[in-house]
């Protein structure tokens, strides 16, 4: 038997279930920041402006969701068919 006494070896084990949790979170984060922009994804996969569509399925019905939340005004763009992240669109800023 071990010599930590159980509590500990609980709190030990809470810790690492969050901090995979957090690991996890910011991997997706830093997926969701590395997307192209709509002009460089467009050229990648040789698609025009006026109907880009999934690089995966082939599919033109896309969602979009916020980059931190969902008011966020940089939107990542994904397929609702598959779920894949295509790209990310940064709204031109607008000057008063």
């Amino acid at each position: 038997m071990s010599t930590v006494p159980l509590p500990i070896l609980f709190i030990m084990g809470v810790f690492l279930v969050f901090w995979l949790i957090l690991r996890k979170f910011h991997r997706l984060e830093q997926k969701k920041r590395a997307l192209p922009e709509l002009s460089a994804y467009l050229y990648a996969n040789n698609q025009s402006e006026s109907a880009p569509r999934c690089s995966a399925c082939d599919s033109t019905e896309l969602k979009d969701e916020g980059l931190t939340h969902g008011k966020d005004e940089r939107r990542i763009i994904s397929c609702a068919r598959c779920n894949t992240m295509l790209y990310r669109f940064n709204p031109p800023e607008q000057s008063a």
